[in-house]
C-alpha cells in the first residue's frame, strides 16, 4: 500500500491468500482436513449468494483424506478445486 487507505485491500488479501490455499491442495502440497476446512470458509465467507460455490462449499465439509462412505477423497476434491481455481481466475 502506499499510505493511503485502500477499501479493497483486505477482501483483495483474502483472496490471495485463499487462491493460494487452493492452488497448494489442488497440486497435492497440502491436502490436509484443515487446508480444506480454510478453502470451505473462506469460499463460504467470499461467496455466500453462489450456487455453484456452495456445492464446492458442501463437498468441502465431506472432505476426508482416504474419502469413505458418502465422503469426498483427494482426488474428488483436488478436480473440484481445479474448477475453482479457474472460475476464481476469470474472474
Amino acid at each position: 500500500m502506499n499510505g493511503k487507505y485502500q477499501p479493497n485491500e483486505p477482501a483483495r488479501t483474502r483472496r490471495v491468500a485463499l487462491v493460494g490455499r487452493i492452488e497448494r491442495f489442488v497440486d497435492g502440497t497440502d491436502v490436509s482436513v484443515e487446508a480444506a476446512h480454510a478453502i470451505e470458509v473462506g469460499l463460504d465467507d467470499a461467496f455466500p449468494d453462489d450456487d455453484w460455490m456452495s456445492e464446492r462449499v458442501l463437498m468441502l465439509a465431506s472432505y476426508r483424506p482416504g474419502g469413505g462412505e458418502s465422503l469426498y477423497d483427494e482426488t474428488q476434491m483436488r478436480a473440484e478445486l481445479a474448477k475453482v481455481l479457474e472460475r476464481l481466475r476469470r474472474s
